[in-house]
């Protein structure tokens, strides 16, 4: 009878200029140039079923895990916010760009089998993730001059004013190129089209929104609309222990504006003859508006699914709700 053997497992700390390479089951660490020629040099020197992690580090980590993808092995970006918590969980007593490494070879070790292998986005995939993080930060930022600019308002001159209104005016603008762009992108697909169509049938679902859940659904293969609703970071955590029954609070996992976008989605949908119901019955519960919106958000998530892989349009007769005892 064969052994199986065990996979090389490695994990990535990626800069900008550099990546600090570490072995789950050895010591030594070394240090690759964060380009293309040094990542594909590197990985000739690697076993076929070598398993690569790397922390999601906004763009810098995207040349690595293209390559290491294409190159057939298995890539693991993982979220920051986990890997900080893993480590302070191990004792993690310092934080440098090995050390940070090590770990993410320990936490694929560990905890690989729980995690979404990479896949190669396609070009499509791309241009709509960069345009939609392009779009979140200008927001705000945007919100951010507006606070700013508010006691020029007040106290500013007519010429200070009138400058400042073209400032944001000029973002504005920004922002509306970038839907426009986002639109021409995703019709450039027919089925891709059909299926942004599909959501915005649903109530509460504008076309901002659409275009985020087209992008989240057609990237990610989820299993259920659990695993939406986690994605969001909308699942309650529990604190529960022996008798004692704790206060349950989001994990707020991903990404923050997709959750922004569903949730005003959410505030929308409650005004709706389809929705007002289940919200009042969630209010006359004893859940404050915030809760009910969030539970409204996450049935918005769960139709989203149905609606993407039964490929049919929302049916609001379709729409069941039994309303939760307050925890």
């Amino acid at each position: 009878m064969s052994l199986q053997s065990t996979p090389t497992i490695i994990g990535c700390d990626v800069s900008s200029k550099d990546i600090v390479i570490a072995y789950a089951n050895a010591n030594p660490v070394k240090t690759i140039a964060n380009n293309r020629k040094a990542i594909l040099a590197w990985l000739k020197q690697l076993p076929e079923d070598a398993v690569i992690g790397m922390e999601a580090t906004g763009r810098y980590h995207d040349t690595l895990a293209d390559c290491a993808a294409l190159s057939g092995r298995r890539v693991y970006v993982i979220n920051p916010k986990q890997l900080s918590l893993y480590a302070k969980g191990v004792g993690q007593r310092g934080k440098t760009d090995p050390l940070d490494a090590s770990v993410i070879a320990r936490y694929v070790a560990r905890e690989g089998d729980q995690l979404h292998p990479y896949t190669v986005p396609t070009p499509t995939q791309r241009m709509i993730r960069n345009l939609l993080s392009q779009r979140a930060g200008i927001v705000k930022h945007c919100g951010a001059i507006r606070q700013c600019l508010r006691a020029t308002e007040s106290n500013g001159s007519a010429a200070l004013k009138r400058a400042h209104q073209k400032a944001v005016q000029g973002l504005h603008a920004l922002i509306a190129e970038i839907d426009t762009q986002l639109k021409a992108c995703v019709k450039a697909e027919v089925e891709l089209e059909h299926k942004r169509t599909l959501l915005q049938t649903i109530t509460g679902i504008g076309l901002l929104n659409s275009l985020a859940l087209t992008h989240r659904l057609d990237r990610t293969p989820f299993a259920n609309s659990d695993a939406v609703v986690a994605a969001y970071g909308l699942d309650p955590r529990p604190r529960d222990s022996g008798n004692k029954v704790g206060q349950r609070r989001l994990t707020k996992q991903g990404n923050a504006e997709d959750r922004r976008l569903i949730y005003l989605a959410a505030q929308s949908a409650a005004k709706t003859k389809t929705f007002k119901p289940m919200y009042s019955a969630l209010r006359e519960k004893g859940f404050a508006t915030t809760e009910a919106i969030v539970i409204i958000a996450r049935k918005l998530l769960r139709i989203a699914f149905a609606v993407w892989n039964s490929n049919k349009p929302f049916d609001p007769q379709k729409i069941s709700f039994q309303p939760c005892a307050k925890p």
